[in-house]
């Protein structure tokens, strides 16, 4: 059981970032969506209950859509930097087979570069030259400066990108679905404090995996994630019914 929850901290560490980006742009466009419609419910019962079904009409319709969007995003930019790299990989593998000369030049004043001397260098590339897949890697990440995405799922990538925008994206939304009858300026407060807790979930998570302080980590994306939502609401009051 240990070695299994080893294998999914690491495997969550490996899609961290979309599931930190995911989250809070699921928190502030969902957010966005409930802060546009909040000031129609001030004015009567039948405008509340009518502004409720709204809310939700417009808050889920976004929550999915965004997510979709989100996720595809992700799966097709993961897509496409594997299709670039191997077309970069192929022309500097046709380089290096075509002119290994001038290649192991160019390896050599990169090792120069990095703090080596012309001895040290010279025999580091003829060491290289033995190994063409190294060596390749080497010029791909040293001379086109060029990350190795193609361990990375682009499956995978998408759906934590698409599950993590739907999980914390929702939370602005809860107060609407359970309240659908409450007072409307009541239910928009549950919301805002909703969207908070969000941001502070997403804190500790952040700390959780990544380690280092916890109030730094909090702060951090409280700060930004409160500070997108705030904009959001700012820019939805100008279109309150």
């Amino acid at each position: 059981m240990y070695g299994i929850a080893i294998r999914l901290t690491g495997a969550f560490k490996d899609y961290f970032k979309e599931v930190i980006y995911g989250g809070i742009d699921g928190i502030v466009t969902t957010f966005a969506v409930v802060a546009g419609f909040a000031g129609a419910a001030l004015s009567s019962d039948d405008t509340t209950q009518f502004t409720f079904l709204i809310v939700l009409l417009f808050g889920l319709a976004n929550l999915f859509a965004d997510a979709a969007s989100m996720g595809l995003g992700n799966f097709l930019s993961v897509r496409s930097d594997k299709d670039l790299y191997l077309v970069h990989r192929e022309n500097e593998r046709v380089g290096l087979t075509a002119n290994p000369a001038n290649e192991r030049v160019e390896t050599i004043r990169i090792l120069e570069e990095k703090g080596f001397s012309s001895e040290d260098a010279a025999k580091l590339a003829d060491t290289y030259r033995s190994n063409e897949e190294y060596w390749l890697d080497f010029m791909m990440h040293h001379k086109r400066e060029l990350s190795d995405p193609r361990g990375d799922n682009e499956v995978l990538t998408g759906l934590a990108t698409f599950s993590s925008f739907i999980v914390f994206g929702s939370i602005p939304l809860l107060p609407f679905i359970v309240e659908q009858s409450g007072d409307a300026a009541t239910t928009f407060i549950y919301s805002c404090i909703g969207t908070f807790i969000a941001l502070i979930l997403l804190g500790l998570l952040k700390w959780r995996v990544i380690g280092g302080r916890l109030a730094s980590s909090l702060v951090e994306v409280v700060l930004v994630g409160g500070t997108a939502a705030v904009l959001a609401y700012i820019v939805g009051t100008f279109f309150a019914l």
